[in-house]
């Protein structure tokens, strides 16, 4: 009796073991599914064949036909189903559920396994005898054709399967590359992006991209399925950096306008200062210098940042920008209450004095006139506590409140205020809260402090903005029972 070469059988086994995931790869799974079926049945007939050579092909081919009918039926109970549980590979060997039309598909299998072990099993010596006269007629070429080609078949079932496993190792090693970049773009852009629905896709993206990589190749993973999803992952991530280019662009606008208001105050301060330095009250040269340096560089930066160049700027710049403007903002901002406080110092004699550049400088449009003594003004916005006040003061004294000083222009305090012989009760120029149009001075009758006029101020004043300051109390600095101020009055920079 003949027996099936082992390493023919081995081969033919690795062939159909190519095929077979070949097949699930390639073909659709109406297609791929049965053939894999069919593939296991033969690679089960050959694996007979291997273990027992001398086993006859149709004996063989029954066997495969057996045990792979043998693990379908397996399904039917739940053994099969704890077993790829515990160990997942298995499923490889038991498959996944109970079908009767995979027993179809395992017979068409064994009937091929049992025709491979029939062209690989060497004939008898009777039969070599019966064909010597064919060889000698010329027939070794149709004997040794008909070796060649199933060794063709090997041949070009293996390179199929070389091919197909150079191909899904490729598109990983792509889609990997792809998705170290998402993950980068994702990571870089949290709190960065105009939508925070772009990330939220970049992300599901990047969880399903890894789902693949660690999915089995051709059982779950088929040929084009990386290069899908890396083109799923470049455009998420083109439209996280076009929502992230948006955001730093606006971050730019947003602190450079900024900056605007904060370099406006630094140059009225600066201007102030430099007046009063030619008057000799100097604050200090190196301060005026720092804030004009600062103020130099705002202008510099500003131009930089018009919309014109933010336009084109790239997403490195404009984060750049933004950044260094609010640094910029906060820098000014500091060298300019430094330079107050500095000037404050030389200007203003008393603790409790602050001294501002617009202090009787207030343009006309943020002044009001007081309804009922329209000589005098105030700001505008604190207005309407001044004249809820009043209607409460009507009410319980059936009088306005008597007005006799409120804003006062800086040349109105300088009238007021003499440096050779300083009336007390008169603030220096930009020192006193009437330039800044937050104060009143309210008649309070001959009894001052101890009139009913001034207990019921005290009392409710607050209640509609305005109170008292420290320094007029009784026991304060300067006691000034008529000097009334709105609460929004700065006491600080």
């Amino acid at each position: 009796m003949t027996r099936a070469p082992r390493p023919a059988t081995a081969g033919l086994a690795v062939v159909v073991v190519l095929a077979g995931l070949g097949g699930r790869t390639l073909l659709a799974p109406a297609v791929g599914g049965p053939l894999g079926d069919a593939l296991f049945a033969t690679l089960v007939v050959l694996l007979v064949a291997f273990v027992a050579p001398r086993t006859r092909p149709v004996v063989a081919g029954v066997v495969g036909l057996v045990v792979c009918a043998g693990i379908e039926a397996a399904w039917l109970t739940d053994v099969p189903a704890q077993v790829v549980a515990r160990f997942p590979l298995a499923r490889y060997a038991l498959g996944t559920a109970f079908t009767p039309a995979d027993l179809a598909w395992y017979a068409a299998g064994a009937v091929v396994g049992a025709a491979l072990l029939a062209l690989v099993r060497p004939r008898s010596r009777g039969v070599d005898l019966s064909l010597r006269h064919v060889r000698a007629a010329g027939g070794p070429r149709r004997l040794r054709a008909s070796r060649v080609v199933p060794v063709g078949l090997v041949v070009a079932l293996a390179a199929a399967g070389g091919a197909l496993a150079w191909v899904l190792r490729s598109e990983t090693q792509d889609l990997s590359a792809r998705l170290v970049v998402a993950q980068d773009a994702l990571d870089g852009s949290a709190d960065k992006v105009t939508d925070p629905d772009v990330r939220e896709d970049l992300a599901a993206t990047i969880v399903d991209a890894r789902a693949l990589i660690d999915a089995t190749p051709v059982l779950d993973r088929l040929p084009g399925d990386a290069p899908a999803l890396g083109a799923r992952l470049d455009d998420d991530v083109a439209a996280v950096q076009a929502a992230r280019l948006a955001f730093a662009r606006a971050q730019a606008v947003e602190s450079r306008d900024a900056l605007a208001p904060v370099a406006r105050r630094a140059g009225r301060v600066l201007a102030a200062t430099d007046e009063l330095a030619e008057d000799g009250k100097d604050a200090g040269e190196t301060l005026r210098a720092t804030s004009r340096d600062a103020l130099g560089t705002a202008d510099e930066l500003t131009s930089e940042t018009q919309d014109d160049r933010l336009a084109t700027a790239s997403l490195a710049d404009l984060e750049s920008a933004a950044a260094d403007l609010s640094a910029l903002r906060d820098d000014l901002a500091g060298t300019t209450v430094d330079l107050l406080t500095a000037q404050d110092a030389v200007v203003c004699p008393e603790p409790d004095q602050v001294w501002f550049p617009e202090a009787g400088k207030i343009s006309a449009k943020r002044l009001a006139p007081i309804p009922w003594a329209p000589q005098h003004s105030v700001r505008a916005d604190v207005l309407d506590g001044l004249v809820a006040l009043d209607a409460a003061y009507r009410a319980e004294f059936g009088q306005h409140l008597t007005v006799n000083s409120a804003y006062r222009s800086y040349d109105q305090q300088v009238a007021v205020y003499n440096p050779d012989d300083p009336n007390p009760l008169a603030a220096p120029p930009g020192c006193s809260n009437h330039g800044l149009g937050t104060a009143v001075d309210i008649a309070m009758g001959p009894e001052g402090f101890d009139s009913a006029r001034y207990a019921w101020l005290k009392e409710h004043a607050e209640e509609h903005g305005w109170t008292h300051p420290g320094w007029a109390e009784p026991d304060g600095r300067l006691p000034e029972p008529w000097h009334w101020q709105s609460v929004e009055t700065p006491t600080e920079y």
